[in-house]
């Protein structure tokens, strides 16, 4: 019999695999409850509804990246060091947590992501905004704005799971490695 508890991570895992699969708009929640194995009133015992769950997830999983990836890498040192700890930062949080980057991804400019989330994804693109002007005020970094510079190589690693996912490669640690050192090339001064 199942906990309360291990519904809820039930309901959460099913809501990864079919938010980021499928968006917001594109679920329902009687196949969420199909694929989370519990009955639909279910949910409603864990969240309100449809957007209280995104934005649980969303918030949860923002936060989490932000933790693992960005918080933890080191202020001092060479920003080539920075940038290979959130690079391979990254794809190991990837790795660690299927589907939640897919889910991020999709779900970072939703209309019906509340106050909170977007007050979430207004911090950590604050923090990594801060991070690129310090680097290019070194000038480290190539002379364009940092949300172009910060969509270069985000959209590049994006790129990389999708391919992955969908077949086309196998990251392993040589080709994280080769796809790291070409995106700084990429953004580097």
């Amino acid at each position: 019999m199942s906990t309360k508890a291990t519904k809820r991570e039930d309901i959460e895992r099913a809501a990864i695999e079919l938010f980021g699969q499928r968006g917001f708009h594109g679920t329902s929640m009687p196949e969420l409850a199909k694929v989370a194995g519990v009955g639909p009133g279910t949910i409603y015992r864990h969240f309100q509804n449809k957007e209280a769950l995104v934005n649980s997830l969303y918030q949860k999983w923002k936060m989490q990246l932000g933790t693992e990836v960005y918080m933890n890498l080191p202020m001092q040192g060479s920003w080539r060091a920075r940038f290979k700890g959130m690079w391979r930062g990254l794809f190991a949080f990837n790795a660690n947590n299927p589907g939640v980057i897919d889910f991020l991804d999709f779900h970072h400019h939703g209309t019906y992501l509340d106050e909170q989330s977007k007050m979430i994804e207004a911090q950590s693109v604050t923090v990594l905004f801060a991070l690129v002007a310090g680097a290019q005020v070194e000038e480290i970094l190539v002379d364009l704005p940092p949300p172009a510079l910060l969509a270069m190589a985000y959209s590049s690693f994006i790129g990389l799971v999708r391919a992955e996912r969908e077949g086309y490669i196998q990251l392993d640690e040589a080709l994280i490695s080769l796809t790291e050192e070409r995106v700084w090339a990429m953004i580097r001064r």
